[in-house]
């Protein structure tokens, strides 16, 4: 039976066989929402990759007890993944985060790339951030995930260069592209599985730029550290979409999928 899942830093805290008692930010919505009540079992997450299952022993609209008969906990896969998503109008950006999301990435870099219509400015940065949190954190617990994705600090055109990592493996998704991202990540995957010592990298990073696509001077500090330019398909997919396909594709290539 599917459990419903709830969200809560005190996950970590849970000892199996005993009762761990959960404020408003559980029995809120798990009591007055769900209108669970002793008895009822439902799961607890930290967003670190703990999670609770237990059987409730009270319920308060402030305050439920929460009887723990297991506790496990996911670790890191490895390699990650990472998108970089470009700041996109109508929201789009928060739809590619979502579905991202649903589908397994493990960080997301926000990106206002010089050619993004969106951004955000000094005084909302907080605020916007907070809302790409929230959009992380629903996505992560509809798709009954423990370990939610890391929101990195907001990067600028050519600076996402900067922010990448040396052992990164980097692709920028590009309709003008000539090699399909599929046919390399099976030419990654097969030397990764033929090498003595394990050469997989540490990130795997999908960059997907704007609707107005990326600049060139973006283009060209990226391939200064070793990005490739590869290419999804024979359609061209929206700033919304393009990393979801591309995320598919990596979790297939790894063997999750």
């Amino acid at each position: 039976m599917t459990l419903p899942v709830f969200f809560s830093p005190q996950a970590a805290e849970a000892v199996a066989g005993r009762v761990l008692t959960f404020g408003e930010d559980v029995a809120g919505h798990a009591v007055r929402v769900r209108r669970l009540g002793p008895g009822d079992e439902l799961e607890v997450v930290d967003g670190s990759g703990t999670r609770v299952r237990g059987t409730v022993a009270s319920a308060a609209a402030n305050e439920l007890g929460l009887a723990v008969t297991e506790v496990t906990h996911t670790e890191v896969d490895q390699p990650r993944l990472v998108l970089v998503q470009a700041l996109a109008k109508g929201d789009r950006d928060l739809q590619a985060i979502e579905a991202a999301t649903e589908i397994g990435v493990d960080e997301v870099v926000p990106w206002a790339a010089e050619r993004s219509i969106a951004d955000w400015p000094a005084k909302k940065r907080d605020k916007l951030a907070a809302k790409w949190d929230n959009v992380l954190r629903a996505a992560s617990l509809q798709a009954r995930r423990s370990r939610f994705p890391l929101r990195d600090d907001l990067v600028r055109g050519t600076g996402l260069a900067a922010a990448l990592a040396e052992s990164d493996t980097v692709y920028v998704l590009h309709e003008a592209a000539e090699r399909k991202l599929s046919q390399t990540l099976a030419a990654s995957a097969a030397v990764a599985s033929s090498a003595a010592d394990s050469s997989a990298p540490g990130r795997i990073v999908l960059v997907v730029g704007p609707e107005g696509g990326i600049s060139d001077a973006e283009l060209e500090a990226l391939s200064a550290i070793g990005a490739e330019t590869v290419l999804l398909g024979p359609t061209v997919l929206r700033s919304s979409s393009a990393g979801a396909a591309g995320l598919v594709m990596a979790q297939n290539s790894l063997g999750r999928w």
